[in-house]
């Protein structure tokens, strides 16, 4: 490779290092006042007496303000379902909600909350029964800004209900837009 051939490389090289640059600048890590986010995903249900891990689609909304760049405060759903052969089963929270930011200009995060869950059984024809008791929420995510206010947020999040009857709690992944 002759010398003009590596210059002009470069020239290339280092035009799209501060393209990305600028574009990663443009797109910082800014969050004030209200969020959004709605997500979708993959969830796998446990619960006592259970013979193992069911899958199913699982799936999650979460909203509201800002406290400082580092805290946010708000409520969410999370519910994880399943349909087979004239069965459903779900499992779902709404809770109060807290995001933590350990870096103002990160997009690293951690999620929790704590409020309301439900366990609903329903068989075609036959009717359903529905147990609710204390919903939690433990997750972590990561925004990756995409434009201004919005981010591609992949997540994990660990939910669950609980009452003096039912034991359920769901792993789930899952892909949301993230608006701030």
């Amino acid at each position: 490779m002759s010398v003009r051939k590596l210059v002009q490389c470069l020239a290339v090289v280092g035009s799209l290092v501060v393209g990305a640059a600028s574009a990663n600048a443009q797109n910082a890590q800014i969050r004030d006042g209200f969020w959004f986010s709605g997500g979708l995903g993959f969830g796998t249900l446990g619960c006592d007496n259970c013979g193992g891990r069911t899958n199913g689609l699982a799936g999650g909304i979460s909203l509201g303000g800002t406290i400082t760049p580092r805290f946010l405060l708000g409520v969410g759903s999370e519910a994880w379902g399943r349909s087979e052969q004239g069965a459903t089963l779900t499992v779902g929270t709404l809770d109060a909600r807290v995001r933590f930011y350990p870096s103002t200009t990160g997009g690293f995060f951690l999620t929790g909350g704590l409020g309301l869950g439900s366990v609903t059984g329903s068989i075609s024809g036959l009717g359903s029964s529905t147990e609710t008791g204390m919903g939690m929420l433990f997750g972590l995510g990561y925004d990756m800004r995409v434009a201004k206010n919005t981010s591609i947020t992949p997540y994990w999040n660990g939910f669950a209900m609980r009452n003096s009857n039912v034991n359920a709690n769901v792993g789930q992944l899952g892909l949301a837009i993230t608006l701030h």
